[in-house]
């Protein structure tokens, strides 16, 4: 019982457009039944404690209701409730997290003109550093732009966050053909804090490489 309770906590939900073994790092963890949770959790708890008004206001509760279809990975009706959410409520906080969730879904369904114009208009909007975050990694690399990478690594995040995000940024300028300046990143990355240092490595083999 307990060993099927940890496959279950660990194994990404499956979705019918793609292979589990094909999942890339970031739809592991957004498909991941914890993390759904907590933003179903998270959604939730930010529209009846940050809101302006003492409870939930229309556009929060229709948000949270979309995140519920989430956590079922019934993604179909997710995103036609958070295309509710935008068309219904537009210009408040709900409807620009609505768009990012939506071009999340459409970033990880490859459907790359769709996230690009939803998370170009809600990202700078975001009021969470995580999803602000998460929102501009996704546009460097939609826009093959490491300029967005930084504006991620400004947002309130970890020191593990940011070490993961300047390693993303060194990829993409070696991609790009400018390898001494991830070489540059990469000297400068802190790799006394142990996380990502995997990661680090491959990176640095792989810029290496190309040199």
């Amino acid at each position: 019982m307990k060993d099927k309770i940890q496959s279950f906590l660990l194994t990404p939900i499956k979705v019918s457009y793609k292979k589990s073994s094909d999942y890339t790092l970031i739809e592991k963890i957004v498909l991941n039944p914890i993390f759904l949770a907590m933003l179903v959790f998270f959604t939730t708890f930010q529209a009846y404690s940050l809101s302006s008004e003492p409870k939930s206001t229309p556009s929060d509760s229709a948000l949270s209701n979309a995140m519920v279809y989430f956590e079922k990975g019934d993604f179909d009706n997710a995103v036609l409730q958070l295309e509710s959410v935008v068309s219904s409520y537009s210009g408040t906080t709900a409807a620009y997290q609505a768009k990012f969730y939506l071009g999340r879904t459409a970033f990880i369904n490859g459907n790359n003109d769709k996230a690009l114009v939803y998370l170009s208009e809600s990202v700078s909007k975001l009021k969470f550093p995580n999803l602000k975050k998460e929102g501009y990694i996704m546009l460097a690399k939609l826009e093959n732009n490491p300029i967005n990478f930084d504006k991620a690594i400004k947002s309130e995040i970890s020191e593990s966050e940011q070490k993961y995000i300047y390693i993303l940024k060194a990829k993409m300028l070696a991609e790009n053909g400018d390898v001494d300046q991830a070489i540059k990143i990469l000297d400068s990355v802190d790799t006394d804090n142990t996380v990502y240092n995997d990661f680090f490595e491959e990176v640095y083999g792989f810029v290496l490489s190309i040199n």
